[in-house]
């Protein structure tokens, strides 16, 4: 038998900028009759995803912070798989499993934090801003705002010092373990994990569960920090902004360009893949 397994961020590629994926409903439905996982894979909060997971009635995985922290629901059929893993060190948090790859958020703010008041870095994150102030800046809701402050292994941050200084203060984050990933709206300062991690722990999981199937892999993103993971899948879907552009290239073993920006553009991606499947 074979398989689709859908890994997918959600800002820009299965939500737009009205943070809704009305346009993706028919694929979304046509997936779940067909019994083919969707995984969101996003540098949003676990609490964020779950909310979504939610409304869409998905007991499937969540990869959050960009690849940094896993979730499995203990309603999933996955789930006993990871009590079985010792090389993975799974956590029981109430309702699910959860494996941390990257770097604790504590550790993270400590170095970052250091080096703003040792140099005056003029930078901010989300530990510096209210739920209010993070709601400006992102658009959110103020209840949204407040889970989307909820991050257990990255500090999203906006960088208001020169490029010069932001080389300093990268090389700085270096020595510690520390990256900076560049999404949609924020540098994102994380671990050495990223999305394409979290796509092959994700995958590995799915094929000790169910190894009579032939599972194929498809990854939809928008940005830079969707890279890794688009190209680690085995179809790569990359959605375009706004504007119509792409502003990285991906070397995959199979690209699709999706015709529209966010959930529109990830449905059509959708049934064209399941048309030739």
């Amino acid at each position: 038998m074979k398989k689709l397994l859908i890994v997918t961020d959600l800002d820009a590629s299965l939500i737009g900028d009205d943070y809704l994926f009305t346009d993706a409903i028919p694929a979304l439905s046509r997936l779940a009759d067909l019994g083919y996982p969707v995984v969101f894979n996003s540098s949003k909060t676990l609490t964020e995803l779950k909310v979504l997971a939610s409304q869409l009635k998905l007991d499937t995985p969540l990869i959050a912070e960009n690849g940094g922290i896993i979730a499995i629901p203990h309603s999933s059929p996955l789930n006993s798989y990871t009590l079985e893993n010792e090389r993975q060190s799974w956590e029981n948090k109430g309702s699910e499993q959860t494996l941390v790859i990257g770097l604790a958020r504590e550790f993270i703010l400590q170095h970052a934090h250091a080096a703003r008041v040792e140099h005056g870095y003029q930078f901010s994150g989300f530990d510096d801003w209210s739920a209010e102030v993070v709601a400006a800046k992102t658009g959110l809701s103020l209840a949204d705002a407040g889970m989307a402050r909820q991050r257990h292994v990255s500090e999203p941050i906006i960088w208001q010092d020169t490029e010069q200084r932001w080389d300093e203060f990268h090389a700085a984050m270096k020595q510690h373990g520390i990256r900076a990933l560049r999404g949609g709206r924020f540098i994102h300062l994380m671990g050495q994990a990223d999305k394409a991690d979290g796509l092959n722990a994700i995958r590995a999981l799915y094929s000790k569960s169910d190894p009579q199937t032939q599972w194929t892999t498809v990854a939809l993103g928008d940005s830079a920090n969707d890279k890794a993971m688009l190209e680690a899948a085995d179809i790569a879907v990359v959605i375009p902004h706004a504007d119509g552009a792409t502003r990285f290239q991906v070397r995959a073993r199979h690209v699709i360009h999706a015709r529209h920006p966010a959930s529109k553009g990830w449905n059509d991606a959708i049934y064209d893949i399941l048309a030739s499947f």
